[in-house]
């Protein structure tokens, strides 16, 4: 008979603790039992070996996130300043940089977990601390956020077990309770505001933190019955062969004509299973396109509004005004925002290459503005940029796609014991004679990069392979194998070569060379372009409240008369009340209910000479044959921008249908 035990198997949280390979947890510590308690101890030995160094890294982001909202301090509670500094300063940082210096002490793998739980309720603590303070003192209740980020840190990154981040949460629940009701008198409705956020974030918390410790038991149990299963097949093997030895002294040929057959089968088996790990690979690749497309969506439908708002402010204010620059600033990080989507959108193949003269320079130069973040202390970067070097005809996003990628490797190869990454632009003449043996490129002026490191390097036989798809030498897990191959197959795609130049220990170097386009770079006269305003009843429909507000600001600020609709079928009704009302229907594509294209076509059943446009976060959501299967008068990209914009609904409303 079928019952919540039998739904449940038992589990607190609906995840089983035991399966048919023996695999048996305690369902609140999450310790091995049974049979397998025996794994125990060496679990947490692997445990901490594999968490030391991202918690290290844990607890120095901590201490940064401690320390910079100082200034939050400072801005909104200035007159407890100098308390809350104390806290955070005196208290807080020497505290988290005493347990990130004692990790590295042989007694800190005894403690580690108790000291983790301590941390983390001590953090708490302070947070509540400045709360009651600030709700005291200033009549501010907001100070409480901060426990957020002590439970994102506590039952994720730094690697405290399920049992002890559980004990540490819910004592800091505890204390902000009897903090919140006791001491600062917190008024009912932000104390249920609160406790509604705070309760469930610690919920979902020590949900998170529960199946992140199951995962990495059963991670490890697998390991342990891997090895099992590769000793038997190591004894096995072992077996087999003193068999064929004693049959081959039996009858020699009959051995002959086996050994064959064998050779050909493990042929044909590893033949399968790299077929079947490319495969197990590209479907991975496929599918982190698809979520890089979802995630620019998002990102488009963020950006809109920005962009939106901060166009319509610089054509408001006057060329002297005082906040004119703080918003072309935001506008300029909103634009970089949206370049840096269509390079998500170029990863996923849902935009197309667009090739035009490029200076490398301006490039490297970004790329490595972008990584030198990422990279740790004990490697060194050096760059020699030729200004002068020229351009190539590519194009940019693939461009610092070779550079990441390569800078990437660079740094793998001397990851741990660091070294010099060294990145050198320059032009070179190629004559006759081809370079370092390549016969690939042609006789006249290249742009050159490149990329040198001092790390562990190659032999011949690895360089020879380096730009198979799939081959990598990173572990598993870390990399694709897939980086190199798609560089050599822009280079190529550009008319370019590769001279990759490495020794084991001595590190690598890879040189590109990319046909020069010309000497300079026209540069690009900037105008400021008139908006195109006009006259007319537009209908606009988003299911993002945000993008419709902006739209109907933006719309009306070139003239237009704008109704905003948030429901796609709510808009069909109010459309089909009057549908000669509307000049122009502007619809978002992706929304509940009915998709854009769907929309256009029902209005269209009802007025057929209705002009449309769709607004997409990504072309791959829209058929290739919608503008003339749906009428759709033109598409454009989000987020908008509104000199494109008012030109496209002029040019629109101008056509004849």
């Amino acid at each position: 008979m079928l019952s919540f035990k039998n739904i449940f198997n038992g589990n607190l949280f609906g995840m089983p603790t035991s399966d048919r390979d023996g695999w048996k947890l305690n369902r609140i510590t999450l310790a091995f039992t049974g049979d397998i308690q025996q794994y125990e101890k060496a679990f947490r030995d692997d445990y901490f070996n594999r968490s030391l160094n991202p918690m290290r890294f844990s607890l120095v982001l901590s201490t940064f996130f401690f320390a910079i909202f100082a200034f939050l301090d400072a801005v909104l509670l200035p007159e407890l300043k100098g308390m809350f500094w104390f806290i955070r300063f005196g208290i807080i940082t020497p505290l988290l940089t005493a347990v990130i210096v004692f990790s590295f002490s042989a007694g800190f793998k005894k403690f580690m977990q108790p000291v983790l739980a301590g941390l983390m309720y001590v953090t708490g603590l302070a947070i509540i601390v400045m709360t009651i303070f600030a709700a005291n003192k200033a009549g501010n209740y907001t100070y409480y956020a901060g426990l957020f980020l002590i439970f994102i840190i506590g039952y994720t990154f730094i690697r405290a077990r399920f049992i002890y981040a559980t004990i540490v949460g819910w004592s800091i629940v505890a204390t902000y309770e009897v903090a919140a009701i006791w001491i600062a008198d917190t008024p009912i409705e932000i104390l249920i505001n609160n406790n509604f956020f705070f309760i469930s974030a610690n919920v979902i918390g020590m949900f998170i933190s529960y199946f992140l410790e199951q995962s990495v038991r059963r991670d490890f149990y697998m390991r342990i019955l891997l090895q099992k299963e590769q000793e038997n097949v190591q004894s096995a093997n072992n077996a087999l062969e003193k068999r064929v030895q004693e049959r081959t002294r039996q009858i020699a040929q009959a051995n002959k004509d086996l050994k064959k057959e064998i050779e050909i089968r493990k042929r044909h088996e590893k033949e399968k299973t790299k077929l079947e790990g490319q495969l197990i690979q590209l479907q991975k690749m496929e599918t982190i396109g698809t979520l890089a497309g979802g995630i620019a969506h998002d990102f488009n439908n963020i950006l809109t509004p920005i962009l939106g708002y901060t166009e319509m402010a610089l054509e408001e204010l006057s060329e002297e005004s005082v906040l004119r620059y703080d918003i072309e600033q935001i506008n300029s990080a909103a634009v970089r925002g949206k370049d840096l989507v269509q390079q998500i959108l170029t990863f996923s193949r849902q935009v197309d290459f667009d090739k035009k003269p490029l200076k490398l320079d301006e490039v490297v130069t970004e790329v490595l503005k972008l990584i030198r973040a990422s990279f740790p202390s004990n490697i060194e970067i050096r760059q020699e940029l030729d200004k002068h070097s020229g351009t190539v005809l590519a194009d940019s996003t693939q461009m610092h796609q070779i550079i990441m990628n390569l800078c990437t490797n660079a740094y793998h190869a001397m990851m741990g014991k660091g070294g010099v990454l060294t990145v050198i632009l320059d032009k070179q003449k190629v004559g006759a004679r081809s370079i370092n043996g390549s016969s690939k490129i042609q006789k006249g002026t290249y742009v050159r990069l490149t990329i040198t490191d001092n790390g562990h390097g190659m032999d011949k036989r690895t360089v020879e392979r380096i730009f198979e798809p799939f081959f990598t030498m990173k572990e598993v897990g870390s990399g694709s194998g897939l980086g190199l191959s798609v560089v050599h197959g822009i280079v190529s795609n550009n008319h370019g070569t590769i001279v990759v130049e490495s020794e084991p220990g001595e590190g690598s170097s890879f040189s590109i060379y990319l046909p020069q386009h010309s000497e300079y770079l026209e540069e690009k006269k900037e105008h400021t372009q008139q908006l195109k305003k006009g006259k007319g009843s537009i209908m606009f429909v988003d299911d993002e409240k945000e993008i419709t507000f902006m739209g109907k600001r933006m719309l009306e600020s070139l003239g237009y008369t704008v109704d905003i609709q948030t429901d796609s079928q709510e808009a069909l009704m109010v459309f089909c009340e009057d549908p000669h009302k509307y000049d122009l229907l502007v619809t978002d594509q992706a929304m509940p209910k009915l998709m854009g294209t769907e929309l256009i076509a029902r209005a269209k059943e009802v007025r057929p000479d209705l002009k449309a446009i769709i607004i997409t976060g990504y072309q791959e959501s829209i058929p290739a044959n919608a503008m003339e299967q749906y009428g759709i008068a033109d598409i454009i990209s989000k987020p908008l921008l509104l000199s494109e914009f008012s030109e496209l609904i002029g040019k629109v409303l101008s056509q004849n249908v």
